[in-house]
């Protein structure tokens, strides 16, 4: 946050976060969905810690704090990573996959803050072996709870759905793009006409290998064009969480506004 001579601070601490959380538009009672890039806010003072005090102090104790759980453990890395591997190789490495823990399986790949989140006290974590939720508050463990069937990850009788009808649910971006907004994928999983794709999981304690039908991956395809024309609505709060520039918006409107879009513009490019 720039100060009387326009220059960035280097330093946030929990206060400071409050203070812009609540400029921006979060207030007690509510649930906020959080994605974030911790390097991008600056010193946070207390790292990860501080940044997930500020928003638990911003929501107050009826609120709710969520973060994405995705995870790789039930992949196959060789898919993964499109190795080039013979089949004995291949078959080699699959039997080794070790399959989804909803204590150990972590979450880095969605960045540090999730990562120590994941672990705070009183955390809830859905049990998709793949794409979990993690929250923290009143109403986490019923909105948590029945994450399966595993086909549509993200789709209405979700964790992810079930947050649409939760009030006051907002989706939080702080310095990231549209693009890390994982409620999109919950858009698209409702959409009209919706890019889909057969994933490969193994679960359970037997090491099971399941195949479960989802939403392609976006890749940077239609979230940031739908972000960019959900804020042309007027309907985003834009500002500072330390020196990151961050989004507010409403969780159930913007899915439903992108649920559409997403299905028209699909429609155009031919996938029905």
């Amino acid at each position: 946050m720039p100060d009387a001579q326009g220059v960035d601070k280097k330093f946030f601490g929990k206060d400071d976060l409050i203070a812009q959380l609540s400029a921006l538009g979060v207030r007690h009672g509510d649930g906020v969905f959080v994605h974030t890039a911790l390097g991008q806010i600056g010193h946070v003072i207390g790292g990860p810690r501080g940044l997930i005090e500020a928003l638990i102090a911003a929501v107050g104790d009826r609120g709710l704090i969520g973060m994405p759980g995705f995870s790789n453990d039930a992949y196959d890395p060789a898919t993964l990573t499109n190795a080039n591997l013979s089949e004995q190789e291949r078959l080699h490495v699959r039997s080794q996959v070790l399959g989804f823990d909803p204590e150990r399986t972590d979450v880095r790949q969605n960045g540090a803050v999730p990562e120590a989140f994941r672990s705070w006290p009183g955390v809830v974590r859905s049990n998709h072996p793949t794409s979990s939720v993690l929250l923290l508050g009143h109403d986490a463990a019923e909105l948590a709870a029945e994450h399966d069937p595993f086909d549509w990850a993200t789709g209405p009788d979700t964790p992810w759905g079930r947050l649409r009808e939760r009030p006051g649910m907002k989706i939080l971006l702080i310095g990231v793009g549209w693009d890390r907004c994982s409620a999109l994928h919950a858009a698209e999983s409702v959409a009209a006409h919706r890019r889909t794709i057969l994933r490969d999981i193994r679960h359970g304690a037997d090491g099971t290998w399941i195949k479960a039908p989802d939403v392609e991956d976006d890749l940077g395809r239609l979230f940031i064009p739908v972000g960019e024309a959900w804020e042309e609505t007027g309907a985003v709060s834009t500002g500072k969480i330390g020196n990151a520039e961050s989004r507010l918006t409403g969780y159930d409107t913007l899915v439903t506004f992108a649920s559409d879009w997403i299905g028209r513009q699909n429609r155009k490019d031919g996938i029905i």
